[in-house]
């Protein structure tokens, strides 16, 4: 071997070394033991709460295994919980933010003002406006937030639940405390929700739910966003629509003509606008009963069979399990009933069964 060739090979191995070396950085930081500062549980919990309404902003990133049927009225639903979901997200205060839904052929942003909310459809290249907070709408991926999603799964598991503090690990650049919390409600299929936070600000960093559901962040901080970027602003070549509570809830009661009953599976109803739509119970076994109108219904009912569901109700409805959430759809008459929640499948059987 010549001396020449003998330097170059000595040369790329030392830039191979420095390469690998540079990769493993990260690696090395992100397996390293996670010294996070001790905190008792029931404080981490109240200041993980307090943190969601506060400033924040970064990159997250939510992956979900529970596989749902496409059923025609759930929209989105089944890809943010089957799916990965990636979001930029900036939250200034609870009536201040926004969140962007990235992929790879564009984005739709998710606003929230002091006047009620906005989506920018990037493909569509069509605004919506809502005035006033909805009576009723589909989740979406502003509720998968780390910081949201703690947020409303911590109150909801009620000031009851069972806390023991988990490992530390490092997340987003930073060292995290981890907190368990069991639920006491036996009926909900959540049997655990561990939470990961900044244990200085509390703002939650990683959400993971029973094993089936994972949110975090990627970077984050709790620096305040600037209020342009708050701002929805559309441009003279864009669609634009805009809607009232009110006259929402007016369509929805039109279209349906249905009226549910004031209590479904041992659980009252949640009070509220809507006729067809409503929520039983409390907490974490809370469920959703909607009434789903003519051959939507049909095609409801025919979705949850095809995908697979077994036949109940004296096969009139068919249920469709998940690790967590559950679904029960039924046909009574002309009307067909979606009822589902994070409960165990015989409450919604038998709140199905009611309805008949």
């Amino acid at each position: 071997m010549s001396v020449v060739r003998r330097e170059a090979r000595r040369r790329w191995a030392v830039v191979a070394a420095i390469v690998g070396a540079l990769v493993a950085v990260p690696l090395v930081v992100a397996f390293a033991p996670v010294t996070a500062p001790r905190i008792e549980p029931g404080q981490l919990r109240a200041r993980i709460l307090e943190a969601a309404g506060g400033p924040y902003q970064g990159y997250a990133e939510s992956r979900g295994s529970i596989v749902l049927p496409e059923l025609p009225q759930l929209g989105d639903v089944s890809g943010l919980f089957g799916g990965t979901t990636s979001m930029r997200v900036w939250h200034a205060g609870n009536d201040a933010w926004r969140v962007a839904v990235l992929d790879p052929v564009g984005e739709k942003d998710f606003f929230k003002t002091a006047s009620g909310a906005f989506t920018w459809d990037y493909g569509r290249n069509l605004w919506t406006e809502t005035v006033g907070d909805p009576a009723v709408r589909a989740p979406q991926a502003s509720d998968l937030t780390p910081p949201e999603l703690a947020r409303r799964l911590l109150k909801d598991a009620g000031d009851d639940a069972g806390l023991r503090a988990l490992p530390g690990r490092r997340i987003a650049g930073k060292a995290a405390a981890g907190l368990r919390v069991v639920p006491k409600d036996p009926a909900t299929t959540i049997r655990a929700i561990d939470v990961w936070a900044d244990p200085g600000t509390g703002l939650a960093l990683q959400v993971e739910v029973a094993g089936v559901f994972t949110t975090r962040f990627l970077d984050a901080t709790t620096d305040p966003p600037s209020d342009a970027v708050l701002q929805p602003e559309a441009s003279d070549s864009s669609g634009f629509a805009s809607s009232t509570r009110s006259e929402i809830t007016s369509s929805l009661n039109a279209v349906t003509r249905a009226n549910l009953p004031g209590s479904l599976g041992g659980r009252a109803r949640v009070p509220g606008p809507l006729s067809a739509l409503a929520a039983y119970g409390t907490g974490l076994s809370r469920f959703v009963v909607i009434a789903v109108p003519g051959r939507l219904g049909d095609r409801t009912l025919s979705a949850l069979r095809d995908a697979g569901g077994e036949a109940v109700a004296g096969g009139t409805g068919y249920l469709m399990r998940s690790a967590v959430l559950n679904i029960v759809v039924t046909k009574v008459g002309r009307r067909t009933y979606l009822v589902t929640g994070f409960v165990a499948p015989d409450i919604l059987t038998a709140a199905a069964g009611e309805l008949r």
